[in-house]
């Protein structure tokens, strides 16, 4: 019998938790024909990797279907999440397991960061804008980083989609860990343009106490400098990701997911392993 396991991040703030929990069971609904579907964390919340195979296999599954619930690709879905997944189902060797990939670059997430920013008060008119229509207002994405270059080149790529079908002048990139520019020097890049006006976007899934701290520093800049800094809402678990969600999921039951490994520090290593040899 098939399963699907959906694993998020987890987090420390309850309530991300629960917009997973929300988020997953519209998914669930996407593949009604799946009698057996089951969400956990990877950390900081349960219930566990573990916990949730071994909730799938009492249900009677044969077959698990594994989709982390992250937005781009990066170590936790390429080793954290499989390595947990790998521990577990060594206890289950006669279960058939099967593993998908993130969210990703799609359309959707370009429309749901223009969504926040109508929310914050940026006017975006219907179409693609040509460049003489276009604000002198600044975007500045704030990703959560990660050391693996298709992770940030993904973010980059969708910073320049949202260029392309927002009128505004500018749309930057900074994250918060693991990389650069961090947040302060991607509000310095911004800082440094002539647009008065910068829409600060946090690419993340859930809540937390980033939100409050970003708002602070944010707060500080427009006191400190003759620009404005808004922060919009949080992507959060979007009703239009549910639709990529199930594209995820069919991509899993088709046996038909492809995943990008060019620039992939994790072969990167490895083939230099191989060349040494």
């Amino acid at each position: 019998m098939q399963a699907i396991l959906y694993i998020g991040h987890g987090s420390r703030v309850q309530e991300g938790n629960d917009e997973l929990f929300g988020f997953v069971e519209k998914a669930k609904a996407a593949h009604p024909e799946i009698m057996i579907q089951e969400c956990c964390f990877l950390e900081l919340a349960e219930p566990t990797i573990e916990e949730g195979i071994a909730a799938c296999v009492q249900q009677g599954a044969t077959k698990i279907a594994v989709l982390p619930v992250l937005l781009l690709t990066a170590g936790h879905a390429k080793v954290d999440i499989p390595e947990a997944v790998d521990e577990v189902k060594a206890n289950y060797p006669e279960i058939d397991f099967s593993y998908g990939r993130p969210i990703g670059v799609e359309q959707n997430v370009v429309e749901i960061i223009q969504d926040r920013l109508l929310t914050a008060g940026l006017d975006i008119p219907e179409g693609r804008p040509v460049y003489e229509e276009r604000k002198p207002i600044s975007i500045l994405l704030v990703g959560r980083g990660s050391s693996d270059p298709d992770n940030t080149s993904d973010l980059m790529k969708i910073s320049r989609l949202v260029w392309e079908f927002t009128p505004v002048s500018d749309v930057e990139v900074c994250f918060i860990a693991a990389t650069r520019p961090n947040v302060d020097e991607g509000l310095e890049r911004v800082h440094r343009l002539p647009n008065d006006t910068i829409y600060v976007v946090p690419y993340l899934l859930f809540t937390g106490v980033l939100m409050k701290g970003l708002q602070k520093k944010l707060d500080e800049w427009s006191e400190n400098t003759n620009k404005t800094f808004i922060l919009t809402d949080y992507l959060g678990f979007d009703d239009q990701l549910v639709d990529v969600l199930a594209r995820r999921v069919q991509e899993v039951l088709d046996d038909n997911v492809q995943v990008n490994c060019d620039t992939c520090q994790f072969r990167l290593a490895y083939s230099n392993k191989v060349e040494a040899k």
